[in-house]
């Protein structure tokens, strides 16, 4: 079924010009109904007026009407309709190591930051409890971006300062990246998720594998999803349910959690969603990195840095289906590249240096870490 919306062929010929015709073939005989005259003018506006009506208004008015073609708050109201809502952005999570004198307490919503350098600002995090440093000397503590959006992935020994100096502490670092932060979840990803939901109907809520990755897809922050049914063999109704955050990345912790208790809410079993009886194990994948390279020729017009950004988008969106299979296929990394509008041609084709498919594990999924187009930066052929 195509998704192009086509408009009833009651709306056609519904221009200014035919609207105006027949407004001036239905006056009285006796009207002079030549152009430029009185009636031609008085009725011109209004042809004008109605066909901007039908022709526009109308037509966005019927696409709003379904969800395949809504949008903004309109597409809300659809996924309002079968209980659903958009995922709101979300604040990066992790782990700082915080030194300094023993005995030192560090309050609860202290703040750390990344340095500011040049016209980027100071990324601030918040200490989510009250801790001590311990005989160690040291201590970890749990923060939370102050910031919604990215803005707080940070990799890892970005944190190094304090917003406001404090004795007793002597350095603070991330011993990981931070991770978590997400924008607003968009109409497109949106739009999925309820056709999804529709497409399910009936067979919904009875913990298929679809059911499990419909729920994970709910939570704010979550991105992809997959389940490994039975994983444990010496568990029974054992369910693996593997996350990824918005952003391509291993969901942390925080996200884990939070899906963990959407899906099997342990303080509230009328809310529980997971059968009675399923084990529900929520982790991260184990990512697989892959380098890509190639010797290509760009088309006129192209640099490579805008070629490689919009090839390693379509292979990231490729990911979803690579998983399925548990297989990320050479032909199908081939045909991507050759689809891409910046490519005029290419050979040598690598995946990791070979010239075959890439095998994923039932808990990997697989991550770019870099693509080579063999053509210096900057080049415009």
């Amino acid at each position: 079924m195509s998704t192009e919306f086509v408009a009833p062929s009651w709306l056609n010929d519904q221009d200014a010009e035919t609207i105006h015709k027949r407004m001036m073939a239905a006056l009285p005989v006796d009207i002079d109904d030549t152009e430029a005259g009185f009636p031609w003018d008085l009725t011109k506006p209004s042809a004008l007026e109605k066909a901007e009506l039908l022709q526009f208004h109308l037509v966005e008015t019927l696409k709003l009407m379904f969800p395949m073609w809504a949008y903004g708050e309109w597409l809300d109201y659809h996924a309002h309709r079968i209980h659903l809502s958009r995922r709101p952005g979300t604040q990066a999570y992790g782990t700082l190591t915080v030194s300094g004198l023993v005995g030192t307490t560090i309050p609860q919503g202290f703040i750390f930051a990344v340095p500011a350098v040049g016209n980027s600002p100071a990324v601030e995090f918040l200490t989510e409890e009250e801790v001590t440093i311990g005989e160690s000397g040291t201590v970890e503590v749990g923060v939370i971006a102050a910031e919604i959006g990215l803005v707080g992935n940070v990799p890892e020994g970005a944190v190094a300062i304090m917003a406001e100096p404090m004795t007793g502490i002597t350095a603070v670092t991330n011993m990981e990246r931070i991770t978590g932060g997400t924008v607003e979840e968009d109409d497109d990803s949106l739009r999925e998720r309820i056709l999804e939901a529709e497409r399910a109907g009936e067979a919904s809520f009875v913990g298929c594998d679809a059911d499990y990755i419909r729920w994970a897809k709910e939570v704010p922050g979550v991105g992809e999803a997959f389940v490994i049914p039975q994983w444990n063999p010496e568990v029974k109704n054992s369910v693996k349910l593997v996350v990824l955050d918005a952003n391509g990345e291993p969901a942390n912790e925080r996200i884990l959690e939070e899906v963990f208790n959407y899906i099997i809410s342990p303080d509230d079993r009328i809310n529980r969603k997971a059968p009675i009886g399923a084990i529900l194990t929520v982790a991260a994948p184990t990512m697989v990195p892959i380098t890509y390279a190639l010797k290509a020729t760009l088309r006129a017009g192209y640099d490579a840095a805008s070629v490689r950004v919009a090839i390693e988008s379509d292979i990231w969106n490729y990911y979803v289906q690579a998983k399925e299979d548990n297989l990320v296929k050479y032909n199908e990394i081939h045909a991507i590249i050759t689809r891409s509008p910046g490519i005029f041609d290419f050979t040598g084709l690598t995946l990791n240096g070979k010239t075959e498919n890439i095998v994923l594990k039932q808990d990997e999924y697989p991550a770019t870490e870099s693509i080579d187009l063999g053509v210096p930066e900057g080049v415009s052929m």
